[in-house]
């Protein structure tokens, strides 16, 4: 695997996004079924993937695999919380902006993109390690991540959002896949054919169905003005070249596999999540921000990303 590989599958995702943007503008999608759709990719066809990249395959991770991954997940957003603070400090960006800028480094496009991503470049063996990010993703957005961005707005300011960071936002479907999977991993359980087929039918619906409401939302959000904020490029390069490529890096001094390596290197150069502008509209804070680190990470992910595989072991 080379860089010319990764820009390929790169491209690939391109024109899919690409294909998003064009029926958007050519309004055969609208808002409205931008929104339903991502329900759907949300509540099934991501945890149908999920599950499929276990399911009736062997999968060859080895018990220290699992540990080492476990390890990097608690390190990836351990450094990333700790990381958002001096970041959003550098910046100097306005208080009311403060939070947001730190729930954009923590919190990156570990599904809609990641999975893509991933599987494209190491193939759906890598499915198991990515369920682990995912679950740490879950529980620390319906948590953590609900408390930055309901204090997003002005300093003292609490919403409803706030109030409603506890566990029974942990349960759903998200969360249940990715347990399920890792269920399914370790007990080595079989499962029919049909079961098999389904579950693969299903799932290979979530990738380009995802890139196609990622272009579909630069489509909707990208405006002129987005391009000409200096304090957004500056934190695109920490975030999407800077921290990826030091923890590339600092990770060839262990002697890990490459694909427990790469998983979390590539989780590192992922784009702003589109969740991060949903929680930030409910809780009142400027969504626009994070609308605009959203759509300009994800554009950039198609340079940035090849650039950071250069780094990668294989």
């Amino acid at each position: 695997m080379n860089m010319f590989v990764v820009i390929q599958q790169m491209l690939v995702l391109l024109v899919m996004m690409l294909i998003g943007y064009i029926v958007f503008r050519i309004k055969w999608l609208d808002a409205n079924a931008c929104g339903k759709m991502s329900k759907i990719v949300v509540n099934v066809l991501n945890p149908c993937l999920m599950i499929n990249g276990v399911l009736g395959k062997a999968v060859n991770l080895k018990g220290d695999m699992l540990f080492q991954t476990l390890v990097l997940v608690v390190v990836y957003y351990g450094a990333l919380i700790l990381l958002s603070i001096p970041v959003a400090s550098i910046l100097r960006v306005k208080k009311k902006h403060y939070n947001l800028y730190r729930l954009m480094l923590i919190f990156s496009n570990v599904g809609f993109m990641g999975i893509p991503v991933v599987t494209s470049i190491y193939g759906k063996e890598a499915m198991l390690l990515i369920a682990f990010y995912n679950l740490g993703y879950n529980l620390l957005l319906y948590t953590y991540g609900i408390y930055l961005a309901s204090t997003g707005g002005e300093p003292g300011e609490k919403t409803e959002t706030a109030k409603g960071a506890g566990w029974k936002k942990l349960l759903n479907l998200g969360v249940a896949s990715c347990l399920i999977s890792i269920i399914i991993f370790l007990s080595g359980v079989t499962m029919p054919d049909s079961v098999c087929t389904f579950f693969d039918y299903v799932g290979n619906a979530a990738v380009p169905l995802s890139m196609i409401l990622i272009g579909a939302s630069v489509a909707q959000g990208g405006k002129k003005e987005f391009f000409l904020d200096r304090k957004m490029y500056v934190f695109m390069a920490v975030k999407m070249l800077a921290i990826p490529v030091a923890a590339a890096l600092l990770m060839r001094l262990l002697p890990w596999p490459a694909m427990v390596e790469g998983v979390f290197i590539l989780m590192l150069a992922m784009p702003v999540g589109s969740i991060v502008v949903m929680l930030a509209a409910e809780s009142g804070a400027d969504e626009i921000e994070c609308t605009k680190g959203s759509i300009l990470t994800t554009l950039l992910s198609v340079l940035t990303i090849p650039i950071v595989s250069v780094f990668l072991t294989f």
